[in-house]
């Protein structure tokens, strides 16, 4: 029954489980199914009744046998819950009642994605991606870590979970997704949670290691301090909390090697760093490339990457990230009309793939805490999970950036024979298992290995390879993210978050006493020696030798400057770099930028933080629009010289400030022109959506190496092109000029094939493409269940990070006890229901950068759970 059929409360009686029990799929192939029934929905009467009636009916009164004492979930005119609980039990039922409602399908993609069961649902398309989960046996891990998670925290999962399994059944007919896919939903399980966990971490860290495969291949073709100036440890863009510098690695000589003549000059493969062996200070790569290049995903078709890219980012030079900062009471405004006290603010958006349902469901939790008899609530839940993830408790406020630390190793095996291998606990032997990838009325059965340090991930040249990684260990999860809600200092906050089993997340944090700390989350490995950045030979010594204990981890509290800020970049220096490590930081250039404008003002409101949240000034890239112009200027056209880029292109080349906005063609210009040169000298493509592709040129040409290699591409290319050491030229070019003018001309070209110069503005580049997955599967439905395709400011390497499919997944700006002033965007409603009129409810104020409230409105739907 849709929301708008009755106002009257109607009761209810629950639906006996039995209903829960799967049907076979239809024998019909799942492409065919979908553009049937899209056929029949789009074209029926029946057929839109039907989808309708699958739509929650948000005005009830009911019993229930699961709840201590009333529920009420009260939901505004954009369709944002507010729940009343008088326990902490009764508000998990009651949120895991609103997330099936509006999300279930959601809810099941992700818990299906990390145990690679997405075939079972979608069909034989999905295999490619089932196949890379399966091997991790994520489904047996859930089961440990729920089998020790505390009392307390199980009975809120318990009553999430019969929230949630009633919330489905109270509909009055299965989800459409369910109807268009012909298959039914099976009821939710407490470890589905910490599997919705384990989704959202395999979002943030290479769970395969891959960016340490692509390392190792590079580090076994080039002399060592070429591999140290191409994966340096820091960046000329960095801005840490600690103000440390790294210093940068020379340009090594045509002595050392010479990109001019490779085969002559590069080494043999090197031997195995030993677990305890430090690499050399500059041998700590920044990543600047996902990790979705590796081969086994780039021989994917585009229906299985469909699927995989519902939780995973394609998306060029996008990487899953996130900006936040705070002010002290030291630079904090007084709020309007709350008298004269100054606060602490806090900033956050979590930049993800975005996609429909949008990622986060927004709502807000009236009930006691731990330590408190009624706290409100406010922020972003995850579909799945019965925590508050981010956002005020009305005392503390807290959120997230990704940390981008090291938290896995990857270790070749020493083998003794086929199948044994050597530890420092003497020879063990690999386990083989075999996992069947179930599809309709098919299967395919396949074997993986595993070793006593995780999965082997990469076999090559009869070398075993395997990933030791924190997301493998039961021990890196738990539910005590629950307790953060119940903080009520930045102190406090801290400690709990650095004993919180959960992703490596930078927290930010402030309080209603003008405080704000910085610190860091999850399970920290303590490593002998410095993290490695290539394969390591455990087999007589391992590195890791257990977790940081949380008084160990680092952490900063009421810097002296009011200010604290990340931008998944390098923090800090020194012990940091030990605990945390070096994964894949940002090069630093947003982060900087986020800093400066930090110091530009004495103080800020919310409104003054939003604004930095859509800054689309493109500062990193002033310099590439400087070489572009002195590169237009050294080669003017003439009668004499034709070849060269047209007046009218040098016209928009220096046109305007530099910003990523929808009307700029400069920005587009520019920014085709990094693209450009970046694939003449290392020979990727990072300019189209979908996984990066050799172009057979420059570095990946001359190493042979046929995926992204994770080097420091930033700092390289502006290294090169301000130095034009001519052994680092790639041989097709006679001078660093005549690269630079061969990528101006294609720039040119590039932007002028389908439309006059004028038209190539970065809105036509930048639009969005927010699509829920049925439609990635088949584009005909998107007209129906996609978010509208408008033009984005925003690029990478500034704070409005925004591609078409990603960016960011939310923006918050608080004060904690000033929530009714805070600000909050995020891209899609929160029914993931096409025909529910909050389907796309604050889509266009996150768009247009439109400051929205935090808070809900008054109530215009409720439903009243009472014990029965």
């Amino acid at each position: 029954m849709h929301p708008d059929s009755s106002t009257d409360p109607v009761h209810l009686e629950p639906i006996p489980t039995e209903q829960f029990r799967p049907k076979r799929f239809r024998k019909a192939a799942k492409q065919t199914a979908i553009a049937s029934c899209l056929l029949v929905f789009g074209t029926s009467a029946l057929g839109t009744w039907k989808i309708r009636s699958s739509l929650p009916n948000l005005n009830a009164r009911q019993a229930t046998a699961h709840v201590e004492q009333s529920v009420k979930i009260h939901r505004d005119a954009q369709g944002i819950p507010t729940i009343h609980a008088k326990s902490r039990s009764d508000a998990a039922y009651a949120l895991g009642f609103a997330h099936a409602q509006d999300r279930f399908f959601q809810m099941d993609l992700l818990r299906r994605v990390p145990t690679g069961r997405l075939a079972e649902l979608v069909g034989k398309s999905a295999i490619g991606a089932d196949k890379r989960f399966r091997k991790h046996r994520f489904a047996s891990m859930a089961e440990q870590v729920y089998a020790k998670v505390e009392t307390e925290q199980k009975e809120i999962l318990d009553a999430y979970t019969r929230g949630a399994n009633e919330g489905l059944q109270r509909l009055d007919d299965e989800p459409f997704e369910y109807q268009v896919l012909q298959a039914t939903p099976e009821p939710w399980k407490p470890t589905d949670s910490f599997l919705v966990m384990i989704t959202m971490l395999c979002d943030l860290q290479p769970m395969d290691g891959a960016p340490e495969q692509a390392l190792t291949l590079l580090h076994e073709k080039v002399p060592q301090e070429v591999f140290e100036y191409l994966v340096r440890r820091g960046s000329r863009w960095d801005a840490a909390l600690d103000e440390t510098k790294i210093p940068m690695p020379a340009i090594p000589g045509p002595e050392i090697w010479s990109l001019r003549d490779v085969q002559a000059s590069s080494r043999a493969p090197v031997a195995m760093r030993s677990a305890n062996e430090s690499q050399p200070e500059h041998s700590q790569p920044e990543l600047g490339q996902p990790e979705h290049s590796q081969p086994e995903l780039a021989a994917l078709d585009p229906s299985q990457l469909a699927w995989l890219n519902w939780t995973h980012q394609l998306d060029g030079e996008f990487k899953v990230g996130s900006n936040n900062w705070a002010v002290s009471s030291k630079v904090g405004k007084p709020a309007e009309g709350h008298g004269g006290t100054s606060r602490a603010i806090l900033a956050s958006d979590m930049h993800l793939g975005l996609r429909v349902p949008t990622v986060w469901y927004r709502a807000v939790m009236q009930t006691p805490t731990r330590n408190h008899p009624n706290r409100t609530l406010v922020g972003v839940t995850l579909p799945g999970a019965p925590v508050m993830v981010e956002g005020s408790n009305g005392t503390v406020a807290w959120g997230f950036t990704n940390s981008t630390g090291d938290f896995g190793d990857l270790i070749e095996l020493k083998m003794l024979s086929e199948n044994q291998y050597a530890t420092p606990q003497g020879p063990r032997s690999l386990e083989a298992y075999t996992e069947k990838i179930s599809y309709g009325s098919g299967a395919e059965d396949y074997t993986y290995e595993w070793s006593i340090w995780g999965p082997v991930v990469e076999v090559r040249e009869n070398r075993r390879f395997v990933h030791k990684w924190i997301g493998n260990d039961p021990e890196a999860f738990d539910l005590n993210l629950l307790k953060m809600e119940s903080a009520s200092s930045v102190q406090e906050l801290a400690d709990l978050a650095n004993r919180a089993g959960m992703p490596n997340q930078n927290v930010m944090m402030v309080d209603d006493q003008g405080n704000i700390g910085w610190t860091i989350s999850g399970r920290l490995p303590k490593r002998q020696g410095t993290p490695q950045w290539v394969a390591g030979d455990w087999s007589t010594q391992e590195a890791w030798v257990g977790y940081y204990a949380p008084e160990e981890y680092p952490r900063v509290i009421n810097p002296p400057s009011g200010r604290l800020w990340t931008a998944n970049n390098r923090i800090m220096g020194g012990a940091y770099m030990q605990s945390v490590g070096d994964g894949r930081f940002d090069p630093g250039a947003r982060a900087k930028q986020i800093r400066d404008r930090l110091f530009e003002k004495e103080q800020f409101d919310e409104k003054d933080l939003l604004a930095i949240q859509l800054d689309d000034e493109a500062r990193m890239m002033k310099v590439w629009q400087k070489w572009l112009q002195e590169t237009i200027e050294a080669n003017p056209q003439t009668k004499t010289n034709p070849n060269t880029t047209s007046e009218e292109f040098g016209t928009f080349a220096k046109k305007e400030e530099l910003r990523a906005s929808t009307n700029s063609v400069t920005y587009r210009i520019v920014h085709e022109f990094r693209n450009q040169v970046f694939s003449r000298i290392f020979g990727f493509d990072i300019s189209r959506r979908g996984t990066l592709e050799s172009r057979n040129r420059g570095l990946a040409k001359k190493l042979g190496i046929q995926r992204t290699i994770p080097v420091s591409y930033e700092d390289v290319a502006e290294e090169l092109i301000e130095q034009k050491p001519q052994h680092w030229l790639p041989e097709e070019f006679g001078s660093w000029d005549e690269l630079l003018t061969d990528a101006a001309l294609a720039t040119q070209e590039e932007l002028t094939k389908d439309q006059p110069l004028a038209e190539a503005t970065w809105g036509k580049r930048n639009r969005a493409a927010i699509k829920h997955p049925l439609s990635m599967a088949v584009p005909a439905l998107g007209g129906f269940l996609d978010m509208p395709e408008v033009e984005l400011p925003g690029d990478s390497h500034l704070p409005r990070v925004q591609s078409p499919s990603g960016g960011a997944s939310q923006r918050l700006v608080v004060s904690p006890g000033f929530e009714e002033i805070g600000i909050y965007h995020q891209p899609g409603g929160a029914s993931g229901h096409p025909l529910s009129p909050y389907y796309r409810a604050g889509f266009d104020d996150w768009a247009n950068g439109q400051a929205s409230a935090l808070m809900p409105g008054p109530a215009v739907h409720t439903i009243e759970i009472t014990p029965k």
